[in-house]
Order: structure tokens, then C-alpha cells, then sequence
């Protein structure tokens, strides 16, 4: 794996859907194939006309695409709470960038900031399916209650909603009963590099947690994550990566393409505990 000293440095922007041009497209989509196969190119074009916005992270010298991530917004009632979520659909990077958390930390921080400026009373939540325990490893390292956890049960709200996500966005192939979409695709999973767990971390703690959550994940079944976006529900972790103050003038700048809204400037935020 290239080594932290050996990576580029990257620059981290927020992007409308209507800026991400046919090649821009064309390259996230290459990037997603690295770990699903049998995702459709249309049906992936399609889905990314409705998102709020995509994260790019891009090789700072010479704009190549190393990272994305796509996020929806959704609004609704539960049980007369107004609620809210940011659902992030995919969310991939380069393995030879993997320990690098940035385009994570920059995609929350964005959400973590939206829900503390909304003073409508709504309760924001970040959600997104998890399919390998790279991905779900953010909900304990960030927040305090989450959705699945290993030992406590969602209150009544966090399920409900939770249920909500999961018939609007995976339809018949969520099951409320576990928490898991099962697409049942011909032809459609994860690729065998994105199945493949190191033999040195079979014997993790964190891993083997996380196939007791989710132990179908081989066979590309995905476990619903939800977490509340409360400045109370963040771990120790999480408030360092989300501290409760504006941030430092010349933070963020003016992207310097066309359509590239704003960009994060690269930083030196603390890693998390390495990807099995």
C-alpha cells in the first residue's frame, strides 16, 4: 500500500449534479466498477440526477479523480417529528489512498454543519448502506448512538425512520426485520477484490463484530446505517473531526474550475484506526 508520505495531495470539492460533466461521470463510474460489478452505467447516470450533491476528491496537481461520493437529501414526518436525512449512496476511493479519512471527514462535516444551521426544529440524520465493515467502522468511531449497534437496540424514532429510508430507497429489497437490503441482482455484487479480507484481521475484534451484524456481506447483502447529526451524539473522535466553531478564515476557498462550487483545502485532520 503506498505510504501517507507518498500519496499526492488532494483537493476535496462540493459539486451540483448538473456540474459533473459526461467525463467526470465516465471516471466515477470506472471508479465504482473497482468494487461492484454488474452496476449499470445508465442506471448509475440516472441516480445522479437526483442527488443533493457529490463529493470529488482529485489529485491536487493533476485533477485526476481519486474519490467521490454521492449524497441525497430526504425530508420527512415520523410519528409528527419532523426529520431528516443526508444518505450518502456510494462513497469510494482509490485503494492506494485508503487511511487517508478526508473525503469522509469533508462529506459529514458538510452534513454535520447544514443540520447545526437548521433551526426548524428538524432532526438531521446521516444514513447509508454498508456493505464491508470499512464503511460501517465510522458509525462507532463517530457517534455515540447509531443504527446498527452490536449491544443496544434503536429507540422507536430511529427505527421508525430507519424503516422509512429503507422502503423508499431499496423498496422490496430491504427487510425491516434485519436491516439489511438484499438486492438479489443477477450478475450483481461485489467484485472479488472488494470481498477479499486480509487474513491478518480475520481475528479483529471490530471485524468480527460487524460479521455478527451483517454476516451475509459476502454476499453483497448491506446493512442500513443511521446516525443522529447532534452535537451531543458525537464521540470524542467525532468532536475533534467536527469541532462546534466556524471555521478558520481561508479554510474554504472558491473551487478554480467552473462548477465546482467550493472546495476544502488539504488539512492535516487525525486518522482513524486503519481499514482491515
Amino acid at each position: 500500500m503506498t505510504t501517507p508520505a507518498a500519496r499526492p495531495p488532494l483537493r476535496t470539492s462540493f459539486v451540483a449534479p448538473a456540474a459533473l460533466t459526461p467525463e467526470r461521470r465516465a471516471a466515477m463510474f470506472a471508479l465504482l466498477s473497482v468494487w461492484f460489478e454488474g452496476y449499470g452505467e445508465d442506471y448509475f447516470n440516472e441516480e445522479l440526477e437526483d442527488l443533493d450533491h457529490c463529493v470529488l476528491q482529485e489529485d491536487a496537481g493533476t485533477g485526476e479523480l481519486v474519490g467521490f461520493a454521492t449524497v441525497y437529501r430526504q425530508a420527512t414526518e415520523i410519528g409528527g417529528t419532523a426529520v431528516g436525512a443526508f444518505h450518502t449512496a456510494h462513497c469510494i476511493l482509490e485503494r492506494r489512498f485508503w487511511g487517508s479519512n478526508e473525503l469522509v471527514r469533508s462529506m459529514v462535516a458538510e452534513m454535520v454543519a447544514r443540520a447545526r444551521a437548521d433551526r426548524s426544529g428538524r432532526l438531521w440524520y446521516w444514513s447509508y448502506s454498508a456493505v464491508g465493515y470499512r464503511s460501517y467502522r465510522y458509525m462507532p468511531m463517530l457517534f455515540v448512538r447509531h443504527t446498527p449497534h452490536p449491544d443496544l437496540p434503536p429507540d422507536d424514532l430511529d427505527r421508525a425512520f430507519r424503516d422509512h429510508i429503507g422502503r423508499e430507497c431499496f423498496a422490496q429489497y430491504y427487510d425491516p426485520d434485519t436491516g439489511t437490503v438484499d438486492w438479489q441482482w443477477q450478475g450483481y455484487g461485489l467484485t472479488e477484490e472488494a470481498r477479499a479480507i486480509s487474513e491478518a484481521k480475520l481475528d479483529s475484534p471490530a471485524v468480527a463484530q460487524f460479521r455478527r451484524i451483517n454476516p451475509r456481506w459476502a454476499d453483497s447483502v448491506e446493512i442500513l446505517c443511521l446516525a443522529r447529526l447532534e452535537d451531543d451524539n458525537l464521540t470524542a473522535f467525532g468532536r475533534r473531526w467536527f469541532p462546534n466553531n466556524p471555521l478558520p478564515s481561508g479554510e474554504r476557498v472558491p473551487a478554480k474550475r467552473a462548477g465546482e462550487g467550493v472546495a476544502l483545502l488539504p488539512d492535516t485532520a487525525p486518522r482513524a484506526t486503519p481499514s482491515p
